[in-house]
């Protein structure tokens, strides 16, 4: 069950509990810390949402990379979730920002790579005779 689950709706969810039901500003300092060199190392939550995305992406792709059966229940969720980020980009103002259109085109890229991935793991799989 947990592989078909579409982790990219985390991201877009974290953006949602942050953004929208906190209020939090995107560009507020999320936290910083002092560096060796002297320099102050600081995040804002715009980009702490962004690492968050990237993190779950990777974890996406993990799954998307295993041949299962119910990997084509996954490929249909995680364009659910596309399709709904794109209207909620689209009609929601909290909603209409650049980091949300990096988290909305994350979501792109796990539905084009989720598909890209299985098309070519099946042709793998799929010999005939002797190809050598």
């Amino acid at each position: 069950m947990l592989r078909s689950f579409p982790f990219m709706v985390l991201a877009v969810l974290v953006y949602a509990v942050v953004v929208g039901v906190m209020g939090q500003p995107l560009g507020r300092e999320a936290f910083g810390l002092p560096l060796p060199s002297g320099a102050r190392f600081s995040m804002t939550i715009s980009e702490l949402l962004l690492c968050i995305a990237t993190i779950v992406l990777f974890f996406e792709m993990m799954n998307a990379a295993s041949a299962r059966t119910n990997s084509i229940l996954n490929h249909g969720l995680s364009m659910l979730v596309f399709i709904a980020s794109f209207i909620v980009f689209l009609m929601l103002p909290a909603f209409g920002t650049g980091t949300f259109l990096i988290v909305m085109l994350m979501c792109l890229v796990d539905v084009i790579a989720g598909y890209s991935i299985s098309i070519l793991t099946a042709r793998r799989d799929m010999t005939f005779g002797n190809q050598d």
